[in-house]
């Protein structure tokens, strides 16, 4: 579908091409404008909670491409039967995380519509020599995440009676958690590539970045870190449509760890719970980033004393493009 847009604007082309983030449109030799746009329906039955992690997952584009957030603009569709208490408290809670991202708030646009939608369209800045694309990865990389995998499945069970807001909440306090200090560490210490994880999840958006990079990576399955409950839930086969088209689409990349989890990967047939999270469509996720390899412990130490997530997942290694072996 991607290659029936036209490719008149070099900038265009190559977004199209690398699938970055956020599209980087040059302003002069030394500021970029770095623009992107999100929004989604309710994962949450919190109004205020919606509103903070849609906000916090349409910053993370701006914050994976290594800019500062500047403008902020709503997007609502909103059905007037649900009234206008509970979108004031989707728009608060929007409205707090681009305070807290330090960029300003700039109107927007809303409609009527039949199920509720909230996000944003960012707009930052950065210079050239900041902006960290998701083509950069080398062999040797360290990969490091920045948040916990589940959330889609966690989302599934609340949507379905399984479990209750109040058990979600520290997985809803991780996804509305801005990734700007994760952000600002990868500039810190000088990385190779970054994309951050969200709807094709973490084997989907890895393959991306190995595509664009024109590499391949080797990912250790029993490091990548997963929110309480979710392999339980699996298990039980709570987990939305997203898995499973996720898995449908990118596991012709995914090489298993023994021969019996390829052939399943391949098939479509029945997988290991802590396979299927790696597939899992993630909202408002972390930073993956494709760290030098002597830098990989700076990187680690340094998110850590941010408050950010750090976990050491997996290297960049020699192969064909985009592939992922299990470990």
């Amino acid at each position: 579908m991607l290659k029936a847009l036209p490719r008149d604007s070099e900038a265009y082309a190559r977004l199209l091409d690398t699938r970055d983030d956020a599209a980087v449109i040059p302003l002069g030799d030394d500021l970029c404008l770095v623009q992107t746009v999100d929004f989604f329906t309710p994962i949450v039955d919190s109004p205020l909670w919606f509103g903070r992690i849609a906000a916090a997952n349409a910053l993370s584009d701006v914050y994976a491409m290594g800019a500062r957030p500047l403008t902020a603009m709503n997007l609502v569709a909103w059905p007037a039967e649900l009234g206008m208490e509970a979108l004031a408290e989707v728009l608060i809670g929007g409205a707090e995380k681009v305070a807290e991202a330090g960029a300003e708030p700039a109107g927007g646009h809303s409609i009527d519509d039949k199920e509720p939608k909230f996000g944003l369209a960012v707009t930052g800045v950065a210079r050239p020599d900041e902006i960290v694309y998701n083509h950069g990865a080398q062999v040797g990389d360290a990969l490091v995440l920045t948040k916990r995998l589940g959330i889609g499945v966690l989302a599934s069970a609340l949507k379905n009676g399984v479990i209750t807001e109040q058990e979600m909440m520290p997985a809803i306090e991780e996804a509305a958690a801005l990734n700007a200090a994760a952000a600002a560490v990868m500039q810190a210490v000088g990385v190779h590539a970054c994309t951050d994880v969200s709807g094709f999840g973490l084997l989907g958006h890895l393959g991306e970045l190995l595509m664009a990079s024109g590499v391949a990576a080797q990912l250790e399955v029993g490091e990548v870190p997963l929110h309480v409950g979710v392999l339980e839930l699996i298990a039980r086969q709570v987990y939305a449509g997203g898995l499973r088209a996720n898995r449908d689409y990118f596991a012709p990349r995914v090489v298993g760890r023994d021969e019996a989890e390829s052939a399943a990967l391949a098939t479509g047939g029945k997988a290991d719970p802590l396979l299927l999270a790696l597939f899992d469509p993630q909202t408002s996720g972390g930073l993956l980033i494709a760290v030098p390899g002597e830098r990989r412990e700076a990187l680690l130490e340094g998110l850590r004393g941010a408050g950010a997530g750090a976990w050491a997942i997996g290297e960049v290694v020699h192969g064909p493009a985009g592939r992922i072996a299990l470990r």
